[in-house]
């Protein structure tokens, strides 16, 4: 739950335009969820990160956003039950 309202937050930030601070604190949390789901849901993660750093390359903080608060945290929403 506390990944999730972070994942959460941190797209809040990039919607903002807060898109430096927020890219600093992405890696982190992306590690975070990682170790959080099983190894089962990594290569749905491995598309999800794709799609996200695609985004960041080409600076689409809007859609980063939503990957973030959409698939990511749908990924640990699953990953829980």
């Amino acid at each position: 739950m506390r990944l999730q309202q972070e994942c959460r937050a941190l797209a809040g930030r990039f919607r903002l335009g807060h898109s430096v601070e927020s890219a600093l604190l992405l890696p982190v949390l992306l590690d975070q969820v990682l170790a959080a789901i099983p190894a089962t849901s990594h290569p749905q993660a491995a598309r999800i990160v794709a799609a996200m750093l695609a985004c960041q390359e080409s600076r689409d903080w809007l859609g980063l956003a939503d990957w973030l608060e959409g698939e990511w945290v749908c990924l640990l929403v699953a990953s829980d039950d």
